[in-house]
């Protein structure tokens, strides 16, 4: 179904940058071996030192969204988690999730637009098998 998957999370002055990169490979199960890590450092709207981490993998999608959704439909429930896919999900077949950042440093995996952990299910191409 997914190929691959994009997490995406800004990271911000006061943070500890490796503190929430930890905590995301941790909360997903995921190797550093298995993954690419790019740092892009930017700025605020006061000047304020900004970094966006984002995280790649291409091993072990399905597992990664099937635990993803389990959590999210234990927090949430079927009806509601099926809404938000069904409209989070674009026409090339990418699924776009939000999820709260702190609380996933806290092991709570919530739902969430601000201050967000970015994440992209990127749909195998018709060439893929």
């Amino acid at each position: 179904m997914f190929s691959s998957l994009d997490i995406s999370i800004l990271v911000h002055a006061t943070e500890d940058e490796n503190k929430i990169l930890n905590h995301i490979l941790e909360n997903f199960r995921l190797p550093t071996n298995v993954v690419t890590i790019d740092c892009v450092k930017t700025e605020g709207h006061w000047k304020n030192p900004i970094m966006r981490l984002i995280v790649s993998t291409s091993s072990d999608i399905e597992r990664l969204y099937t635990d993803l959704c389990n959590q999210l439909r234990i927090n949430y429930g079927s009806e509601d988690l099926d809404k938000y896919l069904k409209n989070n999900l674009d026409e090339r077949g990418s699924l776009y999730i939000r999820l709260d950042k702190q609380k996933l440093c806290a092991r709570t995996i919530l739902l969430s637009d601000t201050d967000a952990v970015r994440m992209i299910f990127k749909k195998k191409g018709k060439f893929e098998k």
